[in-house]
């Protein structure tokens, strides 16, 4: 399953869901020592779940900024793929990394090679910009889909956010 950010209309391919839960698990395991949430309430509890809106954007740019800086002392060695098993390594393990990817902060990559932390922070930036709300969305939930042989009816309404309350629970 392939994930997304969405703010307004701009929509970023993050790549597989997998992806984005390591970010995740990184910064609870190495910033919030393995506390979900402790630090980062808004990014981790709130975001995480699928939704930000203006209400929360300024404690998530505010947060978003310190992860950013904390995320260039931690080693691309020490990336955390999933809290939920703090042994399992990426599918990549073992191959070695790109020389520019010199910390946690570049080591995480879209799918068209852009940097996932900084893409997050822009997105919330576009948020306190133009409001709304900044979104993970899923390829099943996304309202920006349509099946290739029903190009002319509208996309159908995207199911309220259930996947991400159980997004952790995949990963065991």
């Amino acid at each position: 399953m392939t994930i997304y950010l969405k703010q307004g209309s701009v929509v970023t391919e993050v790549g597989p869901q997998g992806i984005l839960h390591s970010l995740f698990s990184t910064i609870a395991v190495r910033l919030e020592d393995g506390k979900w949430g402790s630090r980062f309430p808004v990014i981790m509890n709130v975001f995480y779940q699928g939704k930000l809106d203006r209400l929360h954007a300024d404690t998530a740019f505010a947060e978003m900024k310190i992860i950013r800086e904390e995320l260039k002392a931690v080693a691309p060695k020490y990336v955390v793929w999933d809290i939920e098993n703090l042994d399992q390594e990426p599918p990549w393990a073992g191959v070695e990394i790109a020389s520019h990817v010199t910390s946690a902060q570049n080591y995480f990559a879209t799918t068209y090679g852009r940097n996932l932390v900084d893409e997050i922070a822009e997105g919330i930036d576009s948020l306190l910009e133009f409001g709304g709300i900044f979104e993970i969305v899923s390829t099943a939930e996304a309202p920006f889909t349509r099946k290739s042989n029903e190009p002319d009816n509208p996309p159908k309404k995207a199911k309220e956010n259930t996947f991400f309350g159980k997004f952790r629970n995949i990963f065991r």
